[in-house]
């Protein structure tokens, strides 16, 4: 990521355009349209992995992009979170539980950064896969499955993780 990279580029219109998602996946959960909430959750999660996709292809990837990606991750997955939950889908306690601790690996990614003296985004292959299974869990709950028991499964999962990260992102060397 060595030239500058305009922050207007492929990549990160298909990164925006996952906020498009949202107010119908909204409408579909309102009106217990689990077919077409699942949908919009699984287009949501398309977008997610397509974006990088689009970076490498146009060579427009930046330090930017991939800041705006995590914070994309954080709104529409929390979104979905809290849906779901509000909805009766999913239990609250672990959904609540996933937030805090998807806002405590954010805080971390803020400390890190300044620990760089630069803007930068953490590169974690776990966390990857956690933020990946939250769109998952939101799935399974839109399709109408028992998650009680995967979403209170999850919570260890990303606390291990989120103490793994926090290990390497605030004490080992930057």
């Amino acid at each position: 990521m060595d030239k500058v990279v305009s922050p207007w580029n492929p990549a990160n219109a298909v990164t925006a355009s996952r906020f498009l998602t949202l107010p119908p996946l909204y409408w579909a959960v309102m009106h217990d349209e689990r077919q077409l909430a699942t949908l919009f959750i699984i287009i949501c999660g398309l977008l997610d992995k397509l974006d990088g996709l689009v970076a490498k292809l146009f060579n427009c990837r930046s330090a930017f992009g991939e800041l705006f990606d995590a914070i994309t991750d954080a709104i529409c997955y929390g979104f979905g979170l809290v849906l779901v939950a509000a909805h009766g889908w999913a239990p609250w306690v672990p959904v609540i539980g996933i937030i805090v601790l998807g806002l405590s690996n954010s805080g971390m990614r803020v400390l890190y950064a300044k620990r760089l003296g630069r803007a930068a985004n953490y590169k974690s292959y776990a966390m990857e896969r956690v933020v990946a299974f939250t769109g998952y869990l939101i799935g399974f709950a839109t399709g109408g499955m028992e998650v009680t028991y995967f979403y209170w499964l999850f919570l260890p999962v990303m606390g291990i993780t989120l103490l793994h990260d926090a290990k390497r992102m605030l004490l080992d060397p930057v």
